[in-house]
């Protein structure tokens, strides 16, 4: 039997890779061999394929084979799809107990509106800590953004003395609050080639993280202002961190509690907006 490989990678060269790019591919061939196809076949619009969610089980044992940690959210997550894989594979039932969105009530879309219209950056923060369980809120918020291909790229940095604000490259001037710098782990990229495919997907990546975690903070009661930097910025980090080249910061966010209550920017008109074939 010819020998299975992922990505152009053997067994051999998976059980040696570092955890954080198998981790990686074990996210992805998650989401690509049985995430994104399981739902059809339960539905009956797809033929399960006979492999069927084989290239993530092959994954999840040799991150077991490996002696990984398996009680993480993500690689549980994992774990399930290949155990529902494995019933559809040995032709038992298959039992979500997940249940389809349901539109919000009038008072939970009240909220939503109030956290997506009103949310303003804010660049003028009161001299008053942060509780370290807010700041958690926010990361928590950025890490369960949106990634493509589920990844999970994304690392955070947090910066709380005022001497390391000055290796951000930024555009406002900073007197109090938090700096989180928001950074990639590029061995993920790498590992998958999406540097090269898919070269986009690593800068909406941390985007949307940065937008959860904005979205986030205001409704914590904090302000936020999200900000990029280049090169300069990165090598800095790098290099205070001692962090390999591979890591690298895209953009960063300064949160805390507002001292300042600036006009909320409005945009043009929806209609304006909507490109209509003429």
């Amino acid at each position: 039997m010819e020998e299975l490989k992922i990505h152009g990678y053997t067994k051999k060269d998976l059980m040696k890779i570092d955890p954080a790019p198998l981790r990686a591919i074990l996210h992805e061939r998650t989401h690509h061999t049985i995430e994104v196809l399981i739902y059809r076949i339960l539905n009956g619009k797809l033929k399960k394929p006979p492999s069927f969610g084989n290239q993530a089980k092959f994954l999840l044992d040799i991150w077991k084979e490996r002696g990984l940690p398996t009680s993480t959210p993500d690689i549980q997550w994992c774990m399930r799809y290949v155990q529902m894989a494995d019933k559809l594979n040995a032709g038992e039932k298959v039992d979500l107990d997940t249940k389809l969105p349901e539109s919000f009530s009038t008072a939970e879309m009240n909220t939503v509106k109030k956290l997506l219209y009103d949310r303003r950056s804010i660049r003028q923060f009161k001299d008053k800590p942060i509780p370290d369980v807010m700041i958690k809120e926010v990361l928590q918020a950025g890490l369960m953004a949106p990634q493509g291909c589920n990844v999970g790229s994304t690392r955070f940095i947090v910066l709380r003395d005022p001497e390391e604000w000055k290796l951000v490259q930024s555009d406002i001037p900073i007197e109090n609050g938090v700096m989180i710098v928001i950074c990639q782990d590029m061995r993920v990229y790498k590992a998958l080639k999406f540097d090269e495919r898919f070269p986009q997907n690593i800068y909406y990546d941390a985007a949307a993280a940065a937008d959860h975690m904005s979205l986030m903070a205001h409704a914590l009661g904090l302000g936020a202002c999200w900000l990029t930097h280049g090169e300069e910025t990165q090598k800095k980090i790098r290099e205070y961190f001692g962090l390999p080249e591979t890591f690298v910061s895209r953009c960063h966010l300064i949160i805390g509690w507002p001292d300042e209550a600036p006009i909320k920017s409005e945009r043009m008109n929806l209609d304006e907006v909507i490109i209509r074939k003429k």
